[in-house]
């Protein structure tokens, strides 16, 4: 069974994150997966709106952090038949020329939350719960995360989010704006299409492309976009292999508080210093 189901109908394809006994933990299929229907949904000109959605009670909640410490960081990815596959560059949603809807169906956390912050728009169950919960692992926000939520919902909203790891409903992730609005979960679906079939048979294909493009081009450039997403791949690959990946991880599954390592900050790699140090404090 696909880990990542695809549905086309009425010029609007569906993907469908499909582990829903793993409450849809982000597997090796899934980021291949991914890549790959993304990009043949930018190349099919009968595919004017992507919705990207869960299947079961969650949308995804994170990174299976035990099949990555089985397989190991850099090992390589198998395909859906069980046999290795060459490593795929990642294509995300604001790369492709049709709008992207994520409807967020019920629990979302680490790259469940951060994924959709590269998505269009996003819609979310009230009961959905929402977290970016990395620094509960001992890990780092990943895919821009940190660049761009702040643009989303202000600095000190961000803080409280991405320092404490709490968990938001879809109505209070509708209130701070991290998602455009909230419906009762029976509604989620027919709201996505509902919106996606506005956009899909309202409006013009190359001019929503267009504007697409223009939007986040100009976003990237003002921020840097592209270096912030590189540089988390670079500080949650550092991250996962360090000791409080696993402290976070052990202390999760044996339901005790993490012991974790003391902080030396003269240590610490460099990710996020380029910039954050313009009056040459310390």
């Amino acid at each position: 069974m696909s880990h990542l189901l695809f549905e086309k109908r009425d010029h609007i394809a569906t993907l469908t994150f499909n582990q829903p006994d793993k409450r849809n933990a982000y597997s090796p299929e899934m980021a291949i997966k991914l890549t790959e229907y993304l990009r043949q949904c930018d190349k099919d000109p009968d595919v004017r709106v992507v919705i990207i959605t869960g299947a079961g009670d969650a949308f995804c909640v994170g990174l299976d952090l035990n099949d990555v410490r089985e397989r190991g960081e850099n090992s390589t990815p198998v395909d859906t038949d069980g046999q290795p596959t060459q490593r795929v560059l990642r294509t995300y949603p604001f790369q492709i020329s049709k709008p992207v809807i994520c409807a967020i169906n019920g629990a979302a956390g680490g790259f469940g939350a951060a994924y959709p912050l590269t998505c269009d728009i996003r819609l979310a169950a009230d009961d959905a719960k929402i977290a970016f919960s990395f620094v509960k692992w001992g890990l780092i926000p990943e895919m821009g995360t940190t660049w761009i939520l702040p643009k989303l919902i202000g600095l000190e909203k961000t803080a409280d989010l991405l320092l404490t790891g709490r968990k938001v409903s879809g109505k209070e992730a509708a209130e701070m704006g991290l998602v455009l609005r909230c419906v009762p979960k029976a509604s989620l679906m027919d709201e996505a299409r509902k919106l996606a079939g506005e956009i899909a048979t309202g409006s013009s294909p190359t001019a929503v492309s267009i504007v697409k493009r223009m939007t986040w081009g100009r976003m990237m450039d003002e921020g840097e976009f592209y270096r912030a997403i590189y540089e988390d791949d670079d500080a949650i690959g550092w991250a996962i292999k360090g000791p409080d990946a696993a402290e976070g991880n052990a202390a999760f599954f044996e339901k005790r508080p993490a012991n974790w390592v003391k902080v030396d900050p003269d240590a610490l790699p460099d990710f996020g210093r380029r910039n954050a140090n313009p009056f040459g404090i310390g």
